[in-house]
């Protein structure tokens, strides 16, 4: 088998490769919120599970839903500073 790789494949291949990576250039504006946050509310298009930007997507959701646990716990235990205002043993 032979491999024959010209000056031209690698030419501009960082340039193309920050392209590739980047999730505006790859799907467009319209897969973030208004936040700024990766979501499938606005994006027309199907994403293909088990792609690297389907498990962003999926992580983005459970970082979301972290904060609004987090939040309703804060909110019943009178958690106001972010600190261990109670001195709780989280061990």
């Amino acid at each position: 088998m032979e491999i024959s790789i010209y000056s031209s494949d690698i030419r501009d291949f960082d340039r193309e490769l920050d392209r590739k990576f980047d999730i505006n250039e790859e799907f467009g504006r319209n897969i973030f919120d208004d936040r700024g946050r990766l979501s499938l509310e606005n994006y027309e298009y199907a994403v293909e599970p088990n792609t690297y930007i389907a498990v962003l997507i999926e992580m983005q959701e459970q970082i979301d839903d972290l904060k609004k646990t987090l939040e309703q716990l804060k909110h019943k235990s009178d958690w106001v500073s972010g600190y261990d205002d109670h001195g709780w043993n989280t061990k």
